[in-house]
């Protein structure tokens, strides 16, 4: 494309930050472009159901004043550290939440958001590649190429969220690393910048930060140069505290989740083979076969033929100064064609937007440096035999799709023909044009075929203020039995009676059918609660069965005063019917809500205590619950509390006993405890560790960055002077 042997031209700077506008004005048009075919593109799968009510109950804590690590009434997805995602310590999502509290809609706020991280990602990646002295035009090419990805396009720009976070902040983060590793440059950036993505808790954006991290020790290894090895070394050490902080409660608290099992597997959801990462240059390759469940999840880019086009010669000698990025591209290549778990870590096709940027990077610097500024019409056959392969295997793997994978083939091959031709030509800033204009087309061939991402719709409601509907004759802590998401995905429009997972953080009851990604496995499995808070209907009739050790039924160990019945999930014989002390408080189109005649105190509360043990002065918050104990026997007696037992409880008075029922928190006091006040309090696991690492991360950033703030301006050093002459 551009000719990189040409010096700088007068105004380069100008013109940089011209290909850096146009690359950001093209993706926010282009994904801006996908509104006019379906204007809730942005608000599917676990947006609304995960993401949006984490953002808005964070953002409301913060605003109050308030910040904490658990939420026991929330019970299984309660656990604010260990699930990670909720971006407890992220400046970033803390933002967005707090703009959740006060943009009236949710969808508005939401598609600026996924649109401006796509802006973001663009113009790191545009930065990164100048960061390898590849001129602006191509890097212009990459920038408008790598969110249009089939992973970001179908599962992270309409649903998983925190996957594009941290997608869209690694190519910054890579770029002021290398920016630290080629000058003697104040470190802030780089420590910021990888602060922001490993605090989204999103643990595949730091697992992607440490192949970026060891990608620039090599380089400093292969360069010889010491002091920026240890400048590295250094930001990664002090990153790694703020991983520490972020992920170690959720290892910590691993035995008692759902992510405590499998280790090792192949095949299943979201996982590929080399022969369909051939066709990744189709823009319309997919996962699937039929026809009724599309997962257009495997396109990377469709210039991937352009590296036929390189001096390979050039390439052998000139290769050094890029082993960091060539290792980036080739361990991001195995993660996305390797087994399908690995301890808790699942579905590896997750990390394609990683491999897309990894390519594109590899693909504009190489061409930047070993392009042929005349490649041969052998070499433009060459590529388009890959294409014709990649067409004819699409065909096999997917017969039924033959008109999109037909199309996308003539459009690749017409692309690569016109790029060719220009380059030939030495039309270097017209090719990157024409590239980015094919780039904006094989977007529309997506969507045309493929125009609904496979993550369902929800049909959750815009308006902030609707979510305040549902539940108005409810009381006390509420649980909701049945299966909401299968009807609110079949019902476009909203009855206002109903929500699901985390939306239930805008209503001003306290719901605890919500998300959550790890779950506690025994309560999992007693009461048969699914991820997005739904439960089987056979939850109802364990509630009201005894416990065997306290004799209580268990809804009200649980301390549940709501029960909200998902009418389709029950006969109408039973939705009418509650059992005594219950009443029917309201009957809607999609509910039932049984409320108790005489509401108990919800969760924290002291749900039972032994024979001859009594306690009063109960107070319960967020943290903990607090009792004075009025009696106890001789030989001691025993608590339970209206609490999940995670790990991170702990008394002050007698020991923690095995949970009640797998689950529930119980204390043993001691005899002669009678008049002693008892506090349970709650941390994460190995929280002072992780406190304290969370602040000498901070403090020891914050004084290296001070210091290299005193010094004299940036300098060059070895590993830059290792660049090859352009």
């Amino acid at each position: 494309m551009a000719d990189v042997r040409r010096g700088p031209e007068p105004g380069s700077g100008r013109t940089e930050a011209g290909w850096m506008v146009a690359a950001g004005l093209l993706v926010t048009v282009a994904l801006s472009a996908l509104l006019l075919q379906d204007h809730r593109y942005f608000w599917y799968g676990d947006t609304p159901a995960a993401y949006f009510g984490w953002w808005y109950h964070l953002g409301d804590m913060v605003r109050h004043g308030q910040w904490s690590t658990i939420d026991p009434h929330a019970w299984k997805a309660g656990n604010f550290a260990a699930e990670g995602q909720w971006g407890l310590w992220s400046p970033l999502t803390i933002a967005i939440g707090l703009a959740a509290t006060v943009v009236p809609d949710a969808l508005v706020l939401t598609t600026v958001v996924k649109i401006g991280l796509a802006v973001v990602a663009a113009l790191g990646v545009f930065r990164l590649i100048r960061s390898y002295d590849a001129p602006p035009a191509v890097a212009f090419v990459a920038a408008v190429a790598v969110p249009m990805g089939g992973m970001t396009q179908y599962l992270d720009l309409p649903s998983w969220v925190a996957g594009e976070m941290i997608w869209a902040l690694l190519p910054w983060v890579w770029w002021a690393l290398r920016r630290t590793m080629l000058l003697v440059a104040n470190p802030l950036p780089a420590l910021l910048l990888g602060y922001l993505e490993v605090s989204v808790g999103y643990v595949f954006g730091t697992i992607m930060l440490v192949v970026v991290l060891v990608a620039c020790l090599l380089d400093c290894l292969l360069a010889r140069d010491r002091a920026a090895f240890l400048r590295v070394l250094a930001s990664g050490a002090l990153l790694g505290l703020v991983s520490l902080t972020v992920y170690l409660p959720g290892v910590l608290t691993s035995s008692v989740t759902a992510r405590s099992s499998g280790f090792f597997d192949f095949g299943g959801k979201f996982t590929t083979e080399p022969l369909a990462l051939v066709t990744s240059l189709l823009p319309t390759a997919a996962l699937s076969e039929g026809t009724q469940h599309v997962e257009p999840y495997l396109y990377v880019v469709w210039l991937l033929p352009i590296v036929l086009w390189l001096d390979w010669g050039r390439a052998r000698a000139g290769w050094r100064p890029l082993a960091g990025l060539l290792l980036v591209l080739g361990v991001t290549l195995a993660v996305v064609d390797g087994p399908s778990q690995v301890g808790p870590l699942r579905w590896p096709v997750r990390m394609e937007p990683f491999l897309v940027e990894a390519v594109l990077v590899a693909l504009a610097v190489c061409w930047s440096r070993f392009g042929l500024s005349r490649p041969s019409r052998r070499r433009l056959w060459w590529s388009l035999g890959w294409v014709g392969a990649s067409g004819v295997l699409s065909l096999v793997r997917a017969p039924s799709h033959w008109d999109a994978h037909l199309v996308g083939a003539l459009l690749v091959a017409g692309g690569l023909t016109a790029v060719w031709w220009l380059v030939r030509q030495g039309h270097g800033r017209r090719a990157a044009a024409c590239a980015a204009a094919v780039t904006l087309v094989a977007l529309g061939v997506q969507h045309a075929f493929y125009p609904t991402p496979p993550s369902p719709q929800r049909n959750a409601p815009a308006s902030i203020a609707s979510y305040r509907e549902p539940l108005t004759a409810a009381v006390g802590d509420v649980l909701v039995i049945g299966e909401a998401d299968p009807l609110l995905q079949s019902e476009p429009t909203f009855e206002g009676d109903l929500l699901l997972g985390s939306a239930w953080y805008l209503n001003p009851h306290r719901v605890q059918s919500t998300y959550t990604a790890i779950n506690f496995d025994a309560y999992k499995q007693r009461y048969c609660t699914y991820y997005q808070g739904d439960s089987c209907r056979d939850l109802l009739r364990t509630l009201f069965t005894r416990e065997p050790t306290t004799g209580e039924r268990r809804v009200d160990l649980l301390g549940v005063s709501t029960l909200v019945l998902v009418r389709p999930s029950f006969r109408a014989s039973t939705l009418h019917h509650p059992p005594q002390g219950w009443r029917v408080a309201a009957d809607t189109p999609n509910t039932v809500l049984w409320v108790r005649r005489s509401p108990l105190p919800g969760a924290g509360a002291v749900a039972w205590t032994s024979p001859e043990t009594s306690v009063a002065q109960v107070h319960a918050t967020d943290g903990g619950t607090s009792f004075r104990v009025t009696g106890v026997p001789a030989a001691g007696g025993t608590v339970v509390l209206s609490l999940l037992d995670w790990p991170g409880y702990a008394t002050d008075v007698g020991s923690l006993a095995d949970p009640v029922d797998g689950y529930l928190v119980t204390v043993d006091l001691p005899p002669g405890s009678s008049g002693q006040v008892v506090h349970v309090d709650f941390h994460p696991p190995g929280w002072h560790l992780e406190l304290g690492a969370w602040v000498l991360a901070l403090l020891a950033g914050a004084g290296w960055s001070l210091v290299s703030a005193t010094r004299r301006r940036p300098r060059s050093r070895s590993v830059s002077e290792a660049r090859p002459a352009v």
